[in-house]
């Protein structure tokens, strides 16, 4: 699923929740309703009562599936048998709704729901599930994958899982998930998965006989599959062996009735013309696209069978072969590089050309559906956007990779779409910077600036650029948001970053809302699957910034974090990043010392301290708000409080359980994080003990690390995966800006020796995919401005500089000041994790830190920034 795709739908410049869009279009509501009764909305779902039933707060819950053209005639049979039954009931409210909830990129487990019935009891539900399969009989609809079909319906589900909500559990990242009691009566997580799941010791009382369990390979009529290459909502894609004649195939399937676009086509139209498509191209122009062998219906699902395209996706041989990031980069290889990339672009522009000449364009080009082969050549894979140049290009493509809006309507070019797609591509090989260069073509100056020691030959960079050259066009009017030259930058690095700061704060103030229901400040996605206070996602963290770089605070805004916390107090969780700890520091800066003791007085006694020692979401996050709190007032309770955490966190009994999922690693969900805390104590407390624990801490996160093949070192998310990650938030910065603390304070050979290698990969990650603090430039550069702060050297000062210079880059012009694109880089963000806060943080820490204040400068030290007064 795309990152934010959901939230992104009911604004074009603001995550929201879907059901905040403006007008979904046609609504579903029943026929007939029985008089008196009346449907509440909830999120995108119309909820409807009845006086004679209660809700249950678990049992056994009915799904009804529905075409999409059958939808109303579904809703009314369901309506009229629940309101027949008294039984509460629910269903999609509006056509865009349910195109949402079945898109090919929705999740996976609500795939398939259009209604949700809840009978009290099994019998009440045997019997609802009689009546309802046998009303709805010849009626189709997708399969609802975290269910099982009542017997031969092919609309009428159930599953054992919760009701109301009303039992369920906090979880230290700020989610709350369901409970159900199992046959024992023991409270369990009521998984949502997209598999038919039961608690243990309940028994399902509506199938004849359980199905044995699948053993032995998979079998789809004549393959074999092997491995899974991708799953989504649409379907699956599989590598499989084709056991009459052994050959490796590559195997498609789509879901009936889902997957669908919002031009409401499913998955099942897209691969029949995809097979259509690839059957006429094999004809025109063998090998222009992978040969299909077959297509067929097994069960209810659609599958194409073609050549299996040996080779890797480009975006796996862009992380491989790139080394404008790499740490051993030399002028040779960057060479190699750019010779390589403008290989592959020509084998593109060949397939694209044979493509063209036949009458087709691709349609959806991005760096997942172009394959390296084993050769060196490009192939394209994936005709599921394929259409006739004579016909009307496909609705569907890659954010970044296909034309926006504008230009498409402004456009007459039938090969639009395939041309944009090519340019994208010539500019991933250069930097990930395609919805900054969509927003701001001007910016892109800046990219080549900050890409100038790699140096992008004239041709790829036109190749790249040419959707966003900015010849002829209007320049940015001075005071919105004009971003100084690359001239200026290299001459006025503190000037131009002194301004970026007015600018940013400008900007947070201009996005501010005290009235909006949904934020004070728009936030990234995961403000709405935690809560909209908080310091990682919510108000307080924009507020945050905007006080420690001397902004004024609107007072109605502070006023809204004051009551938004203490309304959701008992709803928070205790840590730093997402909860009572964090709004506490917060709110004690801001002059709310009386709200923020209160705060993290819930924190220290939640049950989630105790279970969690995180950084972000438990016991070390704590103890920082307590040691905030005796900072500001000298009170030596507050550092009680604190000490107290820290002895906590030495007397952990199972610390892997207690810390983030699958033995997590980094900063915010792993061991740097408590051995940053438990640092900040020992200079609290005078108590080398902290920082001794600290210490093996840290030696236990660098046991999981990894060397790249540069020399550099990293860390990955957790056990699961083995991406390099160069973040704050995750990976190296975030546990090289704890190192570079105890090597500065107890050395430590282990230590001292993993640092150089942990900033060697850090330093060169100049364009970054979003600018944020958690994921981006801007927690790159709040690593090195530390880094250059503790070891004074100049060439960590100079890394510190070029990385906050190139911060300009990603400020898009506002109405007032500039704003930045956040969360998967599809809508604008004002929040600490991946927004404008963040970023101000960032620059604050540089401009009033030593690494600008350096004396062997030459240039005279301009004043602080001026930053703007409340809106």
């Amino acid at each position: 699923m795309l990152e934010g795709f959901g939230e992104s739908l009911a604004d074009r410049e603001y995550y929201l929740p879907p059901a905040g869009v403006a007008d979904p279009g046609p609504r579903f509501a029943p026929g007939e309703v029985p008089p008196g009764l009346h449907g509440a909305d909830q999120g995108i779902w119309t909820v409807w009562g009845s006086p004679r039933t209660a809700l249950a707060d678990e049992g056994w819950k009915i799904h009804v599936s529905a075409r999409l053209d059958r939808a109303q005639h579904v809703l009314d049979t369901v309506a009229g048998i629940c309101f027949s039954e008294g039984v509460p009931f629910k269903h999609l409210s509006a056509r865009l709704f349910f195109l949402l909830l079945h898109h090919k990129h929705a999740p996976r487990a609500q795939s398939g729901k259009f209604c949700a019935v809840y009978p009290p009891d099994a019998e009440t539900a045997r019997r609802l599930l009689e009546r309802l399969r046998d009303a709805l009989d010849g009626e189709e609809g997708p399969y609802v994958l975290t269910d099982r079909r009542f017997r031969d319906s092919r609309t009428v589900h159930y599953r054992y899982g919760s009701f109301t909500g009303a039992r369920s559990r906090l979880r230290a990242d700020g989610t709350r998930e369901g409970l159900v009691r199992d046959g024992s009566g023991r409270e369990v997580v009521d998984a949502r998965v997209p598999a038919f799941h039961l608690p243990a010791g309940i028994t399902d009382p509506f199938v004849e006989q359980e199905e044995e369990p699948h053993a032995g390979p998979i079998l789809i009529r004549d393959y074999e599959v092997t491995g899974a290459v991708r799953l989504s909502n649409a379907g699956g894609a599989y590598r499989a062996r084709d056991r009459r004649t052994g050959r490796t195939v590559f195997l498609k399937e789509a879901r009936a009735h889902n997957g669908l676009l919002f031009d409401g086509t499913d998955a099942r139209q897209r691969l029949r013309h995809e097979y259509e498509v690839l059957r006429e191209l094999h004809a025109a122009a063998p090998g222009a696209g992978p040969e299909p062998l077959d297509h067929f219906t097994e069960w209810e699902h659609d599958f194409l069978v073609t050549e299996y395209v040996a080779g890797q996706p480009l975006v796996g041989w862009l992380s491989r072969s790139s080394p404008l990031a790499r740490a051993d980069r030399t002028a040779a290889s960057v060479a190699a590089y750019y010779e390589a990339c403008r290989r592959l672009l020509a084998s593109l522009d060949a397939s694209l050309g044979r493509l063209h000449a036949a009458g087709y364009r691709f349609g959806d080009l991005s760096l997942g559906n172009v394959l390296v082969t084993p050769s060196g050549e490009v192939r394209l894979v994936d005709f599921e956007a394929a259409s006739a140049l004579s016909a009307a290009p496909s609705p569907m493509g890659t954010p970044g990779f296909t034309p926006p809006p504008g230009l498409r309507r402004a456009g007459t070019d039938p090969l639009l779409q395939d041309r944009y797609g090519a340019s994208a591509v010539a500019l991933a090989f250069l930097a990930p910077f395609h919805e900054v260069a969509e927003h701001a073509p001007a910016r892109l100056a800046l990219l080549r600036r900050d890409l100038a020691e790699v140096a992008p030959p004239q041709d790829l960079w036109r190749r790249a650029t040419a959707f966003h050259r900015t010849e002829g066009r209007a320049e940015e009017p001075y005071g919105s948001g004009r971003a100084p030259s690359p001239a200026e930058l290299d001459s006025d690095p503190r000037g131009c970053l002194t301004r970026l700061a007015e600018q940013v704060a400008g900007g947070l103030l201009e996005m501010a809302d005290a009235r909006r229901p949904e934020w004070a400040f728009p936030p990234s996605p995961e403000a709405f699957r935690t809560n909209n206070v908080c310091l990682a996602y919510g108000t307080a963290g924009v507020l945050h910034a905007l006080h420690r770089v001397g902004a004024a605070v609107p007072e109605e805004v502070l006023e809204r974090l004051r009551r938004d916390a203490l309304a959701q107090r008992e709803a928070l969780p205790p840590g730093l990043l997402v909860g009572s700890a964090g709004v506490a520091r917060v709110l004690a800066g801001l002059g709310r010392l009386d709200e923020a003791v209160e705060l993290l007085e819930d924190a220290d006694g939640h049950p989630l301290t105790a279970s969690c020692a995180t950084l972000a979401g438990g016991r070390a996050g704590v103890g920082l708000g307590w040691l905030a709190l005796h900072r500001l007032t000298g009170e030596s309770s507050h550092l009680e409080r604190a000490a107290a955490a820290g002895e906590g966190l030495l007397r952990t009994p199972d610390l892997p359980a207690a810390l983030g999922e699958h033995d997590a690693r980094g900063l915010l969900h792993g061991r740097s994080g408590l051995a940053l805390f438990l640092h900040r104590l020992a200079r609290a407390t005078g108590e080398e003990r902290f920082l001794e624990a600290g210490r093996l801490l840290l030696h236990q996160e660098l046991d999981r690390t990894f060397p790249l093949d540069d020399g550099a070192l990293s860390l990955s998310d957790d056990a699961r995966l083995t991406r390099a990650m160069p973040y704050l938030a995750t990976g190296a910065a975030g546990l090289a800006a704890v190192l570079t603390r105890y090597a500065a304070t107890t050395p430590d050979e282990r230590c001292a020796a993993a640092l150089p290698r942990l900033v060697a990969g850090i330093r060169v990650s100049r364009a970054t995919k979003e600018a944020g603090l958690y994921r981006g430039l801007a927690g790159l550069t709040w690593f090195l401005t530390e880094h250059a702060a503790l070891t004074g050297t100049d060439a960590a000062r100079g890394d510190a500089v070029r990385a906050a210079t190139g911060l300009w880059k990603y400020a898009v012009p506002y109405r007032r000041g500039v704003r930045f694109l956040g969360a998967g880089s599809q809508r604008f963000t004002a929040d600490l994790s991946t927004g404008g806060a963040g970023v101000l943080l960032a620059l604050h820490r540089l401009l009033t830190g030593p690494v600008l204040a350096e004396p062997r400068q030459e240039r005279p030290r301009t004043a602080p920034p001026r930053l703007p007064a409340a809106v």
